[in-house]
């Protein structure tokens, strides 16, 4: 029997796209009332006789204890505005998808932390990975030793994104980096900062990186108005942690979200092996097989996760410590996404040397005339 939260109400915007149907799907497991907005046809499979449906924006004037925006950056604006409207004098829980802006919109970052200035919303991003119990397991264990050192990281997140015969790999997607490694980035600087006291913390030794991209090709280009990165390698130093990884959507890529860390707790060497694959997840440390739920819902997990913060958090740590993924964490993703991009773009290394020069750098690209590319690589 699953555990009653305290969240007992969820609306959902965008309900019928991939994330969103996820999110209706673990809400009913979850048995939360469920109100929708969503202005394309409902699946079949729905039950709509469990759930609240709305038609107009009257869905965001209700009251609800956790709203989710599974809507892509462009189409976030007027959710955001009309939620932290509200939060100008009542509390808001916002769960919203990332990247915090479009690749396009940099300076979309700071306007949108500049608007929850003063509001009570709490806005947290759904990088599901941070609000996993494997994840939890992983920080539990570092916390467990006095002196900790972590060598060396391996990220591998990969599926094949251009088959033609997938139904999904029609959805238009944006450059990889922005699209899907930054669920690896917020996972570095989550881990990371859990041990170092936050997301800035583990970024004040600097870090360096390289990367080199591949172009996506998508099997209906007639809706891109642009070639895409559709794989990007690349290695990151943060301090003594050096990252290996590689991000791959292209034709024939295995499915795959593994991560290997390896270093030194109290003078002992481990190695943390795992796989956060929705369905076979698994974690090993030092070769020994943990008890984790390979077939976990990651999305009833985020549900939990904020819901377990909730009652043992703060709200205003929640809102202001990048121990958690909000939206000054979300910035830091954001900006690193923009150096991956960067450097594979240019085919130079960049150093930053701490998490202000890191969205220094990121202001500076976003004040550049012309500063996005709408390329074609070859």
């Amino acid at each position: 029997m699953k555990k009653k939260l305290g969240i007992q109400s969820l609306a959902i915007a965008g309900a019928w796209g991939y994330i969103g149907r996820k999110f209706v799907d673990a809400g009913l497991q979850l048995e939360l009332d469920l109100s929708i907005y969503d202005p394309g046809p409902a699946p079949e499979d729905v039950p709509l006789d469990q759930l609240q449906q709305y038609t107009d924006d009257s869905f965001y004037a209700q009251s609800a204890d956790l709203y989710h925006l599974a809507l892509h950056p462009e189409h976030r604006a007027s959710a955001l505005a009309q939620l932290l409207q509200r939060a100008a004098h009542e509390p808001v829980r916002i769960l919203n998808e990332k990247p915090m802006a479009a690749p396009e919109r940099p300076q979309d970052c700071m306007t949108l932390i500049n608007s929850l200035a003063g509001t009570q919303a709490l806005l947290l991003f759904d990088f599901p990975e941070l609000f996993e119990p494997l994840t939890a397991r992983i920080v539990d264990f570092l916390a467990a030793a006095k002196v900790v050192t972590i060598d060396e990281i391996v990220i591998q997140r990969s599926k094949d994104r251009e088959d033609p015969s997938n139904p999904r790999n029609y959805k238009r997607m944006v450059h990889i980096q922005y699209q899907e490694t930054v669920h690896c980035v917020a996972w570095l600087l989550f881990v990371l900062g859990q041990r170092a006291g936050g997301a800035e913390a583990a970024l004040a030794d600097g870090l360096r990186l390289s990367a080199s991209a591949r172009s996506y090709a998508a099997p209906n280009p007639q809706d891109y108005s642009y070639v895409v990165d559709g794989r990007v390698d690349y290695e990151i130093q943060f301090g003594a942690t050096a990252v290996h990884g590689c991000t791959d959507f292209t034709r024939g890529a295995i499915w795959a979200k593994t991560r290997v860390v390896r270093g030194h707790a109290d003078g002992q060497a481990f190695e943390l092996k795992m796989d956060y694959l929705e369905g076979a997840k698994y974690l090993q440390i030092n070769g020994v097989a943990q008890d984790i739920d390979a077939k976990g819902s990651s999305y009833e997990a985020v549900l939990q996760t904020f819901d377990h913060w909730l009652q043992t958090v703060p709200e205003e740590t929640l809102r202001s410590s990048s121990c958690f993924p909000n939206a000054a964490f979300a910035h830091l993703t954001y900006s690193l996404s923009s150096l991956l991009w960067r450097s594979s773009h240019d085919g130079a290394p960049i150093s930053v040397g701490d998490a202000g020069a890191l969205l220094a750098f990121d202001a500076r690209f976003a004040a550049a005339v012309g500063g996005f590319p709408h390329y074609t690589r070859t």
